[in-house]
């Protein structure tokens, strides 16, 4: 009995070393994460290199894995991706949705030389077309957009995304056709097919519809309340300086769902407040305004929480005073809205427009805090200018 008792013993423990050896080796964390980092990178370069090369030369791809998750067959990483580019483009003219605005105004070997040369030009090819008031208009919208789209010629400039992207494995390797790729965009997830440029085709009807609004506008100008002096490249700048890509939240852990990091703020004249707590994307916008020549006032300032404005912090109450109080703000659109605009998704949230070459679109904001990332036009975003 004693025998029989140390044999059943004996069996007990080796099966059970058994199941111990058998759950470690289904439990294990994967051996070949940097395979599957290889295959998922190697995809993500050759969708977002293969849809913009088409206008831009690439200079450099940046791929990092924020997370990774591997649960059995199912693969989930949050991606952030820095890829750099420079429009291949020698000259304003030769961009598609430029074509398009130029066509329509009947400027189609048009080359710009100064606003003088635009007025002359577009008189010259709309005579008997157009009445005074609208040429004037057109030629006005040329002038700003050769004065705008300028800038990027030649300019090397990064493109920033968060990708989320699933997979499956399979023999040990994510299987290439099983990898789907979605894309922030601003505060939803689009298949990042959305955030690519454009057709060339696409772009000129863009330019040409624009074109045909501005024709078809019975307005005679802005209200005299615009404010004429707003330096919307100033207001770029600013909150391109003071904006970052987080991977995680600064004081909260990474259940919050909010990535903020706080010391890259401009917390010296606009310290950080508990009030705030994590809704900080108006009081950005306002900072990036101000910096931008809007003067505060005694309803738009910003100061200690005591002498903070709601106009200041909270996204609708500021573009009440910016849209109705003050007329600073006018509506504009998707393909229009330039570096210095602002942004509103459906959700109220608002951020700042900090690039519009006419092939991509970028903003910065905060919460969450996002610098110089690509977005796509989202039934439900609204736009404003302030020129």
């Amino acid at each position: 009995m004693k025998r029989t008792s140390k044999l059943a013993l004996s069996m007990i423990l080796v099966l059970t070393l058994l199941v111990t050896m058998v759950s470690s080796i289904m439990y294990a964390a994967p051996q070949n994460t940097k395979g599957y980092e290889a295959a998922i990178e190697a995809k993500v370069k050759e969708v977002l290199e293969n849809g913009f090369s088409g206008f831009y030369k690439i200079n450099n791809t940046k791929v990092n894995f924020d997370q990774m998750n591997v649960n059995g067959e199912d693969i989930e990483a949050t991606v952030s991706v820095k890829m750099n580019t420079t429009l291949k483009v020698k000259k304003v003219e030769e961009l598609p949705y430029v074509k398009g605005m130029l066509k329509k105004a009947n400027l189609t070997n048009f080359n710009y030389e100064s606003k003088a040369k635009t007025d002359e030009a577009v008189a010259k090819a709309n005579k008997g077309k157009l009445k005074n008031e609208k040429m004037a208009k057109v030629a006005k919208e040329i002038d700003n957009r050769f004065n705008d789209l300028k800038h990027y010629i030649g300019k090397a400039d990064d493109n920033n995304f968060i990708l989320k992207v699933t997979a499956k494995i399979s023999n040990n390797e994510v299987a290439a056709d099983s990898i789907k790729i979605m894309a922030e965009n601003i505060d939803t997830l689009v298949p990042v097919e959305q955030l690519l440029p454009k057709t060339a085709e696409e772009m000129e009807v863009e330019g040409s519809n624009d074109m045909q609004m501005i024709i078809e506008s019975e307005e005679q100008g802005y209200a005299p309340s615009l404010y004429s002096s707003y330096d919307r490249l100033a207001a770029r700048d600013y909150a391109n300086k003071w904006c970052s890509n987080p991977t995680a939240c600064y004081d909260h852990g990474t259940s919050c769902g909010i990535r903020q990091y706080r010391p890259g703020w401009n917390n010296t004249p606009y310290p950080y407040y508990v009030e705030l707590c994590h809704n900080d994307c108006a009081d950005l916008v306002s900072q990036s305004l101000h910096a931008g020549g809007i003067p505060m006032d005694s309803t738009w300032k910003r100061g200690t929480p005591a002498n903070t404005t709601v106009a200041w912090v909270n996204t609708g109450y500021l573009k009440t005073y910016m849209l109705t109080t003050k007329s600073y703000w006018v509506a504009s659109n998707y393909t229009s809205a330039s570096a210095g605009g602002v942004l509103y998704t459906a959700s109220s949230h608002v951020v700042l427009i900090v690039k519009n070459d006419t092939v991509t679109r970028q903003f910065s904001g905060h919460t969450n805090d996002r610098n110089q990332s690509n977005y796509s036009n989202v039934s439900g975003y609204a736009y404003y200018i302030l020129w």
